[in-house]
């Protein structure tokens, strides 16, 4: 199957003439040049890097932190996944070397090897660790850390280079028309280790593994920040909507009515009981006990009398714990709040970094201040308050930091339009085979539920539901090639801020699902190189193959639902 490509003349003549500054120094900034430039070190991002790699293109790989696997190596360390099958290739491989990495260092036996389940449950240092172990493997790639990206340059269709314009934001419905079209031909960043230094970064394809879609925005992609309308797609759960935990019956208030928001982001903390190996969790100077009423109400109720019926605690190897935010119990409707921090996220997408930082210290305040709170406000009941005070941060664990995550989870960040418009409708059952229709382009396959945490913060007069969560299982669905390449601009691929409407992103947002289609950027890219075409005119049915060759998944079916986890 062959996507029709954007009608750019002279595109290619322009920029192999172009390549002949390499090494020189371009509009102020030096430049430099790989056939793929891969943009944030996310899984998704590294898992595009590796694939290229592999696939013999020379590739630079740009970061912004001096960390590498995003939320990953910050303590996204729950692997969300129910059908460990349904995702191959670079994730299954990074699963293998996790789990053999507590093999060789404990011992087949240990507790270490058990409490890790197979590879799926890890420290987050031994992630990162791993994700840098895969990236050294291969003498292609040229990881540079503390870039920040600043601009790109494209050439319109009158052969033109200039500086892009930042991509418009359309929400709602699929325009008719994205403007004119473009190549992405370079990108510049400043180097955040030499302030005011700036590197420029030419390549045939980029790939821009940011949570955000940084990079697509700034080459002039139109994408969307928020949530569509019931009726925009016909989709059951969109919109404004109170669901109760497990149930997908929409309870009164839900309009279905189209905004800005976002789902809530956290931190996915670490924590462990180990006295020798424990820094105290201390009161943030921010700290804002107003943000935590909402479960003194709940405890003054008499609704809580255990610290597992407001967070969540996940048992990690070395005598650690994840801590995640719990939802209300469908049952019992608690905990009202948690470690989520709804609605003042809603401008993260497109903040600039001054924001985002202040954000991200917003955020931080609100998660250590709430389990400081659990651990010492008089009001909190005192067997939950002597639960919580077994738990501080482990020393060995982000040692430039504080102790503290260096990522924020950014659960949703801008979607790109791309050349096919992914939606909840795509679970829909085909009457003839009870399965989802299958994708005749499918890269990927993503199995996890629709699963959107809260939009809005509670509000007492929708008791037991907090707004926006959503959690509906499907059956494993197919993930089109098409989610990747974007409207209006060639030259460029996006595995994480794809092309989704809300509800269609909540199940495509899993880490592993974004490692597959990482690694499925990476073989298109260099494919296209070889082929001397865009990726969007490539030939889908030859990436299947190379896909399937490496031991991804793209078809996953006649399985049973597993019931809906946390």
């Amino acid at each position: 199957m062959k996507m029709s490509s954007l009608k750019i003349p002279m595109l290619n003549t322009v920029f192999l003439a172009l390549l002949g500054f390499i090494g020189g120094t371009l509009f102020g900034a030096e430049s430099q040049q790989a056939d793929v430039v891969v943009v944030a070190a996310t899984p998704g991002g590294v898992a595009a890097a590796v694939a290229a790699a592999r696939s013999g293109a020379s590739v630079i790989m740009l970061e912004e932190k001096n960390h590498v696997g995003g939320v990953v190596s910050a303590g996204l360390t729950n692997t969300d996944i129910y059908k460990k099958a349904a995702v191959g290739g670079l994730f299954a491989e990074f699963v293998n070397r996790v789990r053999e990495h507590y093999v060789k260092t404990y011992g087949e036996n240990s507790e270490q090897v058990k409490v890790c389940q197979g590879g799926h449950m890890f420290e987050a240092k031994v992630a990162e660790k791993v994700f840098r172990d895969m990236l050294a493997g291969e003498k292609n790639i040229r990881l540079i850390e503390r870039q920040r990206i600043l601009s790109a340059r494209v050439v319109g269709i009158d052969g033109i280079e200039r500086e892009a314009e930042r991509g418009p934001k359309m929400n709602g419905a699929q325009p008719k028309d994205f403007g004119a079209a473009l190549k992405l031909l370079s990108v510049t960043a400043e180097d955040l280790a030499r302030p005011g230094t700036k590197l420029e970064f030419r390549a045939r394809t980029f790939v821009d593994a940011t949570y955000e879609g940084d990079l697509a925005a700034l080459a002039g992609v139109p994408y969307r920040v928020g949530r569509e309308s019931r009726e925009t797609y016909g989709e059951a759960h969109a919109g404004k909507i109170y669901l109760r935990f497990k149930d997908s019956n929409p309870q009164p208030g839900s309009t279905g009515e189209a905004d800005d928001g976002i789902q809530a982001f956290c931190f996915r903390m670490h924590v462990t009981k180990d006295l020798a190996n424990t820094v105290p969790v201390e009161k943030p100077a921010a700290f804002n006990r107003d943000d935590y009423r909402a479960m003194l109400e709940d405890m003054r109720a008499g609704k809580v009398t255990k610290l597992s019926k407001l967070i969540h605690v996940f048992p990690m190897p070395n005598g650690k714990f994840e801590l995640n935010n719990a939802h209300p119990a469908g049952d019992t409707g608690v905990p009202s709040e948690s470690f989520d921090l709804a609605e003042e996220n809603w401008h993260w997408p497109e903040a600039d970094f001054a924001e985002r930082d202040r954000i991200f210290q917003r955020y931080w305040a609100h998660s250590e201040g709430y389990l400081w709170f659990l651990q010492n406000d008089p009001e909190v009941p005192q067997s939950i308050r002597d639960e919580a005070r077994q738990f501080g941060f482990p020393k060995d664990e982000f040692t430039d930091n504080r102790h503290r995550p260096h990522h924020i989870y950014v659960r949703e960040g801008r979607r790109i339009w791309g050349e096919y418009n992914f939606t909840e409708r795509d679970a829909a059952l085909d009457n003839a085979t009870g399965l989802p229709r299958r994708k005749p382009d499918s890269i990927a396959v993503a199995e996890f539920g629709f699963d959107s945490h809260g939009v809005h913060k509670y509000d007492p007069a929708h008791p037991g539901v907090r707004e926006g969560y959503i959690f509906i299982e499907h059956q494993p669905l197919q993930l089109p090639y098409r989610i990747l390449v974007p409207k209006r601009v060639d030259g460029l691929l996006v595995p994480v801020a794809c092309s989704a409407s809300h509800v269609g992103y909540q199940t495509i947002r899993m880490e592993p699902v974004f490692m597959a289609l990482g690694e499925a950027c990476g073989i298109a890219a260099k494919a296209a190189l070889d082929a001397n075409i865009e990726a969007r005119a490539l030939d889908v049915q030859s990436l299947q193959k190379e896909i399937l060759r490496r031991g991804g998944v793209i078809l996953y079916e006649h399985t049973a639902l597993t019931p809906a986890g946390l």
